[in-house]
């Protein structure tokens, strides 16, 4: 996926069923695809472009916006995170 583009757009009126979305960021792609497959009906992949960021169509009752829950790590403790995630990758790679 390229990296100038970095565009997610949610965008519905007022009492619509409907939502247009557009996606670049992975997680999102991914997650709207596999929608897709799962509910047709409801989620359509409008158009996928070349860079891999996505147009789609879903229902509005699926956009949700909610406040994390969670707290802020420190430094320290991303470090440390990266640190377990490279050893776990490396140790996965080594073990097939």
């Amino acid at each position: 996926m390229s990296e100038s583009m970095n565009e997610n757009v949610i965008e519905f009126l007022r009492d619509s069923k409907t939502a247009t979305v557009t996606f670049s960021q992975g997680r999102y792609v991914s997650k709207i695809k596999r929608l897709a497959e799962s509910y047709p009906d409801e989620c359509q992949i409008i158009h996928e472009n070349d860079d891999g960021s996505i147009l789609a169509h879903i229902p509005t009752k699926w956009i949700s916006i909610s406040k994390r829950t969670g707290r802020e790590m420190t430094d320290e403790e991303k470090s440390a995170n990266a640190e377990r995630l490279k050893a776990y990758r490396e140790q996965r790679r080594i073990n097939g």
